[in-house]
């Protein structure tokens, strides 16, 4: 009787050989959707740091950039009709945060008495954009009856200069990155001196202050 042949499949063959390269394309699909995954985290990880380690700025500030009379009629018993036109300019200098606002509040202040008021619209302003808005305010008579002597002095009798102090409120967030979002109101008051007589405002401070 013959001894039977046995046949012994060796490693380095084709079918081994085809598999081995399989597994190790395999391993290294694998380990590059790993390592880019990992610089992906490490990405985001590093921005989320890097704005958060960010100093406090406010996410955007208003000024009064126009503001002007478009009808004055004052009599000498001191009835007053008059309607101004405020452009509020937004401004956001950051340059990685957005800042959506919501409606927001203009008032207008003579001698300290509310002369006028107005809702602002809402809006979105991009990073290092700017929006301006225009607010239409119609004075009332009745809230400057206190003030009716003086209002006659500064506009008839005097240069004709009203001082006005124009205040407003812009709520809003503060999205950096579209990751990190942070709640703010935006508060600006500004000195006006606003000319009867001549085009426009004559001269203006604003001084400018953010809660977070």
């Amino acid at each position: 009787m013959q001894p039977r042949a046995t046949v012994t499949a060796s490693s380095s063959g084709p079918l081994f050989k085809h598999h081995g390269a399989v597994s190790r394309r395999r391993l290294s699909a694998c380990a590059v959707v790993s390592i880019a995954a990992l610089l992906l985290l490490a990405v985001l990880a590093a921005a989320v740091l890097a704005a958060a380690a960010l100093p406090p700025r406010p996410g955007a500030d208003a000024t009064v950039s126009a503001l002007r009379l478009t009808s004055l009629s004052v009599s000498p018993g001191g009835s007053l009709n008059a309607t101004l036109e405020a452009v509020l300019k937004i401004r956001n200098p950051s340059p990685v945060a957005a800042f959506a606002h919501a409606a927001g509040r203009a008032e207008v202040y003579y001698r300290g008495a509310l002369a006028a008021d107005a809702d602002l619209p809402p809006g979105r302003v991009a990073a290092r954009g700017s929006e301006a808005l225009v607010v239409q305010l119609t004075v009332l008579a009745d809230r400057l009856a206190g003030h009716a002597a003086q209002l006659y002095d500064d506009v008839v009798v005097g240069a004709g200069d009203m001082p006005l102090t124009v205040r407003t409120t812009v709520p809003g967030t503060v999205t950096v990155l579209g990751l990190l979002r942070r709640h703010v109101v935006v508060l600006t008051v500004c000195d006006v001196a606003l000319s009867a007589r001549r085009a426009g405002v004559q001269s203006s401070s604003c001084r400018i202050r953010t809660k977070f």
